[in-house]
């Protein structure tokens, strides 16, 4: 039996230092002991970069990157560039990822894993170190009224469930996403690790077909979300576990006013079920097609970041002009 547990214990003692300064922002590492309870070796300090413009904010933005770690540097860059153009940025390290990777595992693998007990806890471990996060921005005054969270493929799934369980984000942006995760650990072409690691765990005495029985009890529990009224419900429901860290089982209890979904037209690494149910479960929220892949989208960083502040309603002209500017960086 697997037990879910959002609840955290509060009061955070941080440690923070400059890395890096540009003309138009000062960005930071803080670091402080998760509030997660049961954490992995290797996942216990919590890690996120702050990035703050030099003049005064007039937003604040949380920024969740996607598995592994090729995207982050992309996105602290997209994050450097917001930051510019007066938003209040911060880009944590989600816990099993980059320097936060369990000890002798591979950056970004528990989150999709045979093991579900130790999978559930990563996604929960990842929504409560966001959630102190927040928590600390709004103690220092560094959470403004005119906020967003944005995320980029698993960092878009744990959005969806942030903002089903709080109401601090005044909007959500999804990059990449989906939901349904038994069709994902099946069908895309990233997740083949994972069946991998299936076939070497099931044997020949093991008589149930894994797969089928997998997708089936999904299909079947997907169908069940409908009829709970709280998330509370859901969680103590029968549905099976790995949909209870699913973005589709939160995504009818978050504003569909307040989300934008931005999907990748040649995506391969998300199957197109699993775009369309998630965008269909969030109902209908407004919808923005690239014509890229899960990561070609990069190139187009510049649209998102202007996206990003005109979802903000920071339009002015020479906000966007710091958009595009290379970042004079000095050390401190």
């Amino acid at each position: 039996m697997v037990s879910f547990d959002f609840q955290y214990k509060k009061g955070l003692e941080i440690s923070s230092g400059y890395i890096i300064k540009g003309k138009n922002f000062r960005a930071s590492i803080i670091k402080f002991p998760t509030m997660y309870t049961n954490p992995l070796p290797g996942t216990e300090t919590v890690e996120v970069y702050h990035i703050e413009p030099k003049e005064k904010p007039v937003g604040s933005l949380i920024l969740l990157h996607g598995l592994g770690t090729i995207n982050i540097p992309f996105l602290l860059w997209m994050g450097i560039h917001i930051a510019s153009a007066g938003v209040r940025t911060f880009l944590p390290i989600l816990p099993g990822n980059l320097t936060r990777t369990a000890n002798g595992s591979t950056s970004g693998r528990e989150y999709f894993s045979t093991d579900v007990k130790k999978m559930v806890r990563f996604w929960e471990h990842a929504v409560i170190d966001v959630l102190s996060i927040l928590e600390l921005a709004k103690e220092r005054n560094w959470w403004h009224e005119n906020n967003c969270l944005v995320g980029y493929c698993l960092g878009g799934m744990i959005s969806v469930i942030l903002s089903a369980l709080s109401r601090d984000f005044k909007k959500t942006i999804t990059i990449t996403s989906g939901g349904d995760i038994a069709t994902l650990m099946w069908y895309s072409p990233t997740l083949a690790y994972f069946r991998r690691d299936v076939k070497k765990g099931f044997g020949k005495e093991d008589k149930m077909d894994e797969k089928n029985w997998f997708l089936q009890t999904f299909e079947n529990d997907i169908k069940k979300l409908p009829s709970f009224r709280t998330i509370e419900e859901m969680l103590n429901s029968q549905v099976h576990p790995v949909l209870k860290i699913d973005p589709l089982a939160y995504a009818r209890f978050v504003d569909s006013e307040k989300v934008v979904f931005i999907e990748a037209l040649f995506d391969k690494a998300l199957p197109l079920r699993t775009r369309k149910i998630l965008w269909q479960a969030l109902g209908r929220p407004r919808r923005y097609i690239i014509p890229s892949g899960h990561v070609t989208w990069l190139p187009f960083q510049y649209f998102l970041g202007s996206l990003v502040l005109r979802e903000m309603n920071i339009k002015e002209f020479k906000r966007k002009v710091k958009l595009l500017e290379k970042p004079k960086i000095e050390e401190k």
